[in-house]
């Protein structure tokens, strides 16, 4: 019998600077000290399968991770928390582990915590405000033209669902919504170089902490 589990994770502290790559090898090395009862993927190279969604980017922090997997034998929820979150590296915690609700795809946004520490807290909040204002928020990217990548300018506007912005006693919090889809996922990094402009300067380093995912109707994704 199989059945498939979702497991909902936090990446914060230094664990933010694991990989995604690596964060799958240490997920695999967790299953196997916990002795969770998972299936493998058959042929000549079976390995665990594993599937993550929207993989974070290295240097952010999360509290809304998850990964499904495959469960070929009898273990309650409560156990599988309790074993991984015994396993596991400091910096990532199992918070919870349920049957999967939805599927990764239909993911359409997601919030962010973004805290700029700077000695120059105005500054940085005007230049901010003042890129958030504008009609249109230009940025490039890499796309695809035939077997050549070029780079490409595109407005980033109507990703930004909704913004706030605010001085705090370190330097500047940002407050925002972006969309997260499989064709239209901003890095909120993204936003900041866009925004900033030559205000980037004044900050010392940046803090980026998702907050959680939604759907397209504004429900948690689960």
């Amino acid at each position: 019998m199989q059945n498939d589990v979702r497991i909902f994770f936090t990446k914060t502290g230094t664990a933010k600077y694991i990989s995604h790559l690596d964060l799958m090898r240490c997920m695999s090395r967790a299953f196997r000290r916990a002795q969770i009862p998972l299936w493998f993927t058959e042929g000549y190279n079976p390995h665990l399968f594993m599937t993550f969604a929207r993989p974070l980017s290295l240097g952010q922090e999360s509290l809304c991770e998850c990964v499904d997997v495959r469960l070929t034998g009898e273990m309650t929820f409560k156990e599988i928390k309790s074993r991984m979150n015994d396993a596991l590296v400091p910096g990532i915690t199992i918070v919870s582990v349920a049957k999967p609700v939805h599927k990764p795809t239909e993911i359409a946004f997601a919030d962010y915590e973004i805290k700029l520490f700077t000695d120059e807290p105005e500054t940085v909040h005007a230049a901010i405000e003042t890129g958030l204002s504008k009609a249109q928020i230009l940025v490039t990217k890499k796309a695809k033209q035939g077997r050549r990548k070029i780079d490409k300018e595109i407005d980033i506007k109507p990703n930004v669902i909704s913004a706030e912005v605010s001085k705090t006693e370190n330097g500047v919090l940002l407050l925002v919504r972006l969309t997260a889809g499989d064709q239209n996922n901003i890095n909120p990094t993204l936003l900041l170089s866009a925004v900033l402009g030559e205000a980037s300067e004044k900050i010392d380093h940046t803090e980026i902490l998702k907050k959680r995912v939604l759907l397209e109707n504004g429900e948690n994704f689960s």
